[in-house]
């Protein structure tokens, strides 16, 4: 008697999403405000704790945060990561054409830490506690990317 194989494929299907997601108001005028090449923050009425990117509570003291303050371009990384690799269309690594940097900045006289792409400094010559300032591309457009990057200040 033949014995009966089964054969399988696996067929590799590009898939291409598009999500349009509301940020809520407050990611929204933090939005609208790099237009204008500022950072805005919220501060906590109670405890005074300033947080970028905005939220909508403080997560010491649960106190609504409606006090929006401009805060600066300067401070300084927290910490980073070396990145080798991207992701294309949310599903595949590539290798990145050359490293880069993702940096946590801890801006002056804010309590939380802001994700950017850091810039002109070799990865090797990173050290936590570097001073960083923002660097804003020339064409606004009123989204994260408007904050292009943050360099040794």
């Amino acid at each position: 008697m033949e014995e009966l194989r089964e054969t399988y494929i696996t067929p590799v299907v590009p898939l291409d999403f598009t999500y349009n997601y509301r940020v809520g108001q407050y990611m929204e005028r933090f939005l609208n405000s790099l237009k204008d090449k500022k950072l805005m923050g919220v501060k906590c009425p109670e405890c005074g704790k300033v947080f970028v990117p905005p939220r909508m509570f403080c997560g010491s003291c649960n106190q609504k945060l409606d006090e929006w303050v401009e805060v600066a371009q300067t401070g300084m990384l927290a910490n980073f990561t070396v990145g080798h690799v991207v992701l294309e269309k949310g599903a595949r690594l590539a290798k990145a054409e050359s490293p880069y940097v993702l940096g946590l900045i801890k801006l002056d006289d804010v309590d939380s830490l802001l994700l950017a792409r850091v810039e002109k400094v070799a990865p090797a010559d990173l050290k936590k506690g570097m001073r960083m300032k923002a660097v804003w591309k020339e064409e606004l457009a009123g989204d994260y990317s408007d904050l292009d990057h943050f360099e040794p200040a």
